[in-house]
């Protein structure tokens, strides 16, 4: 029963940590070269408590995000809380240091998980008030449902978090992400939302919150108007921006990035303090970073709509659109994070969705049909399996990739593919400057190796999972539906819960599976629920068979809600080239 009932991990964009503590659950890969570039961006990370201005305070280098302190009058603020209450109690030791005034706020940039989950380990016994955009709590929730599971495994790679220190150099926009199986979380839903602008003074620090999407649509400026200092979240920090990022997120609108970029060339702030990164001080220097900043990501959205329109297809656009050279040579557009041509690519999906414009792509072949033709025209598996070495000796390790895939894609025992793959993906990981790029390749490299498929780990805190609206539970339940299994199933399951006086309506339907938040009528079975036992029993913190014998059954009984919830059943991730049921 434990292995059927999932919960879609609500746990998946930090689904990863300091690179020591996961190692020694994997071989490792020998002799991995550390990329120089990127070891050289490792300096922007140290470690510290920076100083910006008379009680404002930014913690650098303790996760992959900053914690930023700002001293009152009478109290303190906190501006995002780190990604887990470890790492969140680090920072709020050292910041304890610098004054012994109590906490009065929390204030969320936005709702990306390095930023939220630390919160109860600043909060503590105290109840603060806590900020955020209005959408920043359902966006929580979204976020932790239906596409957590293929989230979660593409994060692990992307932060490389199976990799060991010699192979893991840094992420881009921060040390590491700070996160292992032992980490517990403390996201605290805002108490205090606004839509568009609100002045509040808080502990005698006047503010004002701006909405500002970009990296998320959340996304806000924290303002010090008097003082002339901004706080800018995710919209800017030390590398070309993740317009898309390749674990996988839902389209990120760059005109919407680049107005809110706009906004700080209209403040004109001479502090700016990002949440990734150290801070910068005066406003020349800020306005020329934010100017290019902003004109790279116009040159994208412009260059990309442009090469639409005169036909070309994703592939073509990431070769078309290129930075100008003032821009590809600034500080703060380096790759080390985001890429200009995944965003390319992006602004394609987000705009066009997914048909090329070229018509062999309105029914291509399946990918194991593609690749039974190529081996075809190859001449065979052997003769395939002779170019992919000539190109990986010539040096083609992104050709000698493809065409691995296409031999394991169809014979996954190929341990002679399996090899070269790996030497592929090791070289191309050992090139890239990119974090992510350098992660994702190497991280491969690894599973294909050691023959597992990177999934998350975690230790779910009680806390964490009573918050979470029943909705997302079911939401999660609906899309674990087994359509096999419940092909000619017709039935209705009513759930009462008792201490919350809600209840749904499971209704399945031949292989859909339709959550109502009531009851319906003529119910097959019908159950009054503790909520919180029912929520940790699908997040896998209590013994199925333990909770469904206390659930009272007001028609119908234990065995048959056991049956099912047995139809719903999360399916076993596998790396993409070994899947052959295409």
């Amino acid at each position: 029963m434990n292995k059927n009932i999932f919960l879609a991990g609500f746990l998946c964009f930090f689904i990863t940590c300091a690179p020591s503590s996961w190692a020694q659950t994997t071989k490792g890969l020998p002799d991995i070269v550390a990329n120089p570039k990127l070891a050289e961006h490792s300096r922007e990370f140290e470690k510290k408590i920076y100083f910006v201005a008379d009680g404002v305070y930014s913690a650098v280098g303790y996760g992959i995000a900053n914690s930023i302190l700002l001293v009152g009058t009478d109290g303190v603020i906190v501006v995002d809380t780190m990604e887990t209450n470890e790492s969140g109690r680090e920072v709020w030791k050292e910041m304890k240091k610098l004054t012994r005034l109590p906490l009065q706020a929390i204030i969320y940039t936005h709702f990306h998980p390095d930023h939220i989950y630390g919160a109860a380990a600043f909060a503590q016994n105290n109840k603060p008030d806590i900020y955020a955009h209005e959408s920043t709590d359902s966006a929580v929730t979204r976020f932790s449902s239906e596409t957590a599971p293929i989230i979660g495994a593409r994060s692990m790679r992307m932060y490389g978090t199976l990799l060991d220190q010699k192979a893991m150099i840094n992420v881009g926009i921060g040390p590491y992400l700070s996160f292992g199986p032992n980490s517990t979380l403390g996201y605290i839903p805002p108490t205090k939302t606004f839509r568009d602008r609100l002045k509040v003074t808080v502990a005698g620090i006047r503010l004002e919150l701006i909405h500002a999407p970009g990296e998320t649509d959340d996304q806000i400026y924290v303002w010090l108007p008097e003082r002339k200092i901004l706080l800018c979240g995710d919209n800017i920090y030390k590398s070309f921006p993740n317009l898309y990022t390749i674990r996988g997120t839902w389209f990120r609108s760059l005109k919407n990035w680049y107005r809110s970029l706009d906004l700080i060339r209209d403040l004109q702030p001479e502090y700016l303090v990002p949440s990734h990164g150290r801070p910068v001080a005066g406003a020349a220097a800020i306005d020329r970073i934010v100017t290019d900043y902003r004109d790279a990501i116009q040159f994208v959205h412009d260059q990309s709509l442009r090469g639409m329109n005169q036909g070309m297809t994703p592939d073509e656009l990431a070769e078309y659109v290129r930075l100008p050279a003032h821009l590809a040579q600034s500080p703060y557009l380096q790759e080390f994070y985001g890429k200009v041509s995944w965003s390319a690519r992006s602004m394609f999906a987000g705009n066009l969705g997914w048909f090329s414009g070229d018509s062999a792509d309105i029914h291509p072949l399946p990918p194991a049909a593609n690749a039974r033709m190529m081996t075809e025209l190859a001449g065979g598996e052997a003769m395939l399996l002779e170019h992919g070495r000539k190109y990986l000796a010539q040096g083609n390790y992104q050709a000698a990739l493809q065409l691995t895939g296409h031999l394991i894609r169809l014979n996954p025992e190929n341990e002679d593919a399996r090899k070269m793959r790996i030497q592929a993906l090791i070289a191309l990981g050992e090139r890239e400057f990119n974090a992510n790029a350098r992660h994702y390749y190497l991280t491969e490299a690894l599973e294909i190796q050691d023959n597992f498929v990177a999934q998350p780990k975690v230790k779910l805190d009680p806390q964490m999972v009573k918050r979470l609206p029943l909705s997302l539970f079911f939401d999660s339940l609906a899309i674990n539906l087994d359509p096999v299994k419940s092909a000619g199933l017709d039935k209705r399951v009513g759930i009462k819960f008792t201490d919350t006086d809600e209840a749904y309506t499971i209704s399945v339907r031949r292989g859909v599976a339709e959550m109502s938040p009531r009851l319906k009528e003529n119910l097959d079975l019908l159950v009054c629920a503790d909520s919180g036992k029912f929520k940790e029993m699908l997040a896998r913190l209590r013994s199925p068979l333990t909770t469904l014998a206390g659930f009272e059954y007001q028609k119908g009984n234990m065995i048959e809600l056991a049956g099912f919830l047995n139809y719903f059943s999360s399916s076993p991730l596998r790396l993409s080239v070994e899947r052959k049921d295409n």
